[in-house]
């Protein structure tokens, strides 16, 4: 007699093929692959570009495997970069930061948002904050405009890191693993047999879609750092600062002889200090010194007038 194939041997076999049609056609996805590129201009304007044509992921139903989308493709849609900034500034008075033409402000005007603060009033320093700031990439340009009219920029600094490949990469996998659940889901749909058998079905389902929801989340913060730039902003307070310039012979002179000045004073107010915290130690020393200094003296003659008599 013949022996008949269970039906969920069949639905697991064409699962089976789907899964590793589906997995084997699409690439690992690495997110530490960057290109970063030299650091543009301060004042430089323009807008970055923050949308972007996904790749298309074509399915090949007859044969039932995936088809992701090229490396072709990926050179075909919009650039996808990250744009990630650091900026030093140096104010003339810290109060003005914190106004209301202030950092704050100025984020929340180009439609950011502060992800962390931090200002340091510690008393004999001169006054800081830092920044880090989520600004959308079509208003980066602007931010940094509006940024520079706060104070004199010491140091700027930005990397961009270009995810092209990983965003086409993700969304092309996405796709894919949805249409596998698409099948998965017709074939159980049509599958007559044991629960036992229906369990192992709907559990090679939850399998995948635990893989889709762990890459759409990959995707959605990728999606996240491609729209908003992160920009680290470090501000310091500094009276009467002056970009640094090639010194000259007469500026050297007098930078000399402001600093042998200033040294001076600092000295004075070093001794001067050293002198008041010592001050409760001679109150306490002394007395007790002099106790100590007649002991001695009353010792001594004692010693003479024995050895003279």
């Amino acid at each position: 007699m013949r022996r008949m194939i269970p039906s969920w041997m069949m639905v697991l076999g064409a699962v089976s093929l789907l899964s590793l049609g589906g997995c084997g056609s699409a690439s690992d996805m690495s997110m530490e692959s960057a290109m970063p590129q030299a650091a543009m201009d301060f004042a430089v304007g323009g807008d970055v570009e923050e949308s972007a044509e996904t790749a298309n992921a074509e399915f090949d139903t007859e044969s039932g495997s995936d088809m992701p989308a090229s490396s072709d493709a990926a050179l075909e849609t919009n650039r996808q970069l990250i744009y990630v900034a650091d900026v030093r500034l140096v104010v003339e008075d810290f109060s003005t930061l914190e106004g209301k033409q202030g950092i704050s402000q100025l984020i929340e005007k180009h439609g950011g948002h502060a992800a962390d603060m931090s200002i340091d009033r510690n008393q004999g320093r001169a006054r800081s904050g830092q920044w880090r700031a989520r600004i959308p990439v079509k208003n980066y340009r602007t931010f940094l405009d509006d940024l520079k009219e706060l104070g004199v920029p010491e140091h700027f600094r930005e990397t961009t890191e270009d995810v092209t490949a990983q965003y086409v990469d993700l969304d092309a996998r996405i796709r894919n693993k949805k249409q596998l659940e698409t099948r998965i889901l017709e074939l159980l749909g049509r599958t007559v047999g044991k629960v036992s058998d229906l369990i192992e079905v709907e559990r090679e389902l939850g399998r995948v879609r635990g893989e889709i929801e762990r890459m759409e989340s990959m995707f959605r913060s990728l999606k996240s750092r491609i729209q908003m730039t992160t920009v680290t902003i470090n501000a310091r307070e500094e009276r009467g600062y002056e970009p640094p310039q090639a010194p000259s012979f007469g500026s050297r002179i007098s930078k000399a002889w402001s600093d042998s000045i200033y040294g001076l004073g600092e000295g004075l107010k070093n001794l001067l200090i050293g002198l008041v915290s010592v001050i409760p130690w001679l109150v306490l020393w002394v007395p007790a010194g002099g106790v100590v200094w007649w002991l001695w003296r009353r010792w001594r003659r004692w010693r003479r007038r024995r050895r003279d008599g």
